[in-house]
């Protein structure tokens, strides 16, 4: 009995050391969340994940623009000649990380995608405004990496 009572106090100990030294991974956890889904939806060619969570004044940089895009209506332009069209077959967040303030975060990852044999890398940065208890992305960028294709 008393070694399952120690148990269960080293257990509480641990749980509140590791929200401690790490109290923004509820809110890593919902903005990775916000990214999965807007990636799962170019796993089917369906921007609507991505568009869904734009802020209407958000502005993106991508390697697929000579330059920025601007607000909601001009991501969606530039989307709209990949509906349909899966852009990967499958796709990996890689070191993401959380930075923010009481109503912006960035989150800066990873994205390593896989096209049958072809493997790409991307640097992706995207900044998040809470807005009406919403995080809604206000700026994307994605840029790929040296040697992205292997």
């Amino acid at each position: 009995m008393k070694k399952t009572i120690l148990a269960g106090v080293a257990a509480a100990a641990f749980g509140c050391l590791l929200a401690y030294q790490n109290p923004a991974a509820p809110l890593e956890r919902e903005l990775i969340a916000i990214e999965r889904a807007s990636m799962d939806g170019w796993l089917k060619g369906d921007s609507a994940p991505m568009l869904s969570a734009a802020d209407p004044d958000i502005t993106l940089f991508h390697i697929m623009t000579l330059q920025r895009a601007d607000g909601v209506d001009a991501v969606r332009a530039l989307y709209t000649p990949y509906a349909g069209r899966p852009l990967f077959d499958s796709y990996q967040i890689e070191n993401p990380k959380v930075q923010a303030g009481s109503d912006m975060a960035v989150l800066t990852y990873q994205l390593v995608t896989q096209n049958g044999q072809t493997t790409r890398r991307y640097n992706a940065t995207e900044v998040f405004r809470k807005k009406d208890a919403a995080w809604r992305i206000i700026h994307s960028h994605f840029s790929a990496t040296m040697g992205s294709t292997q």
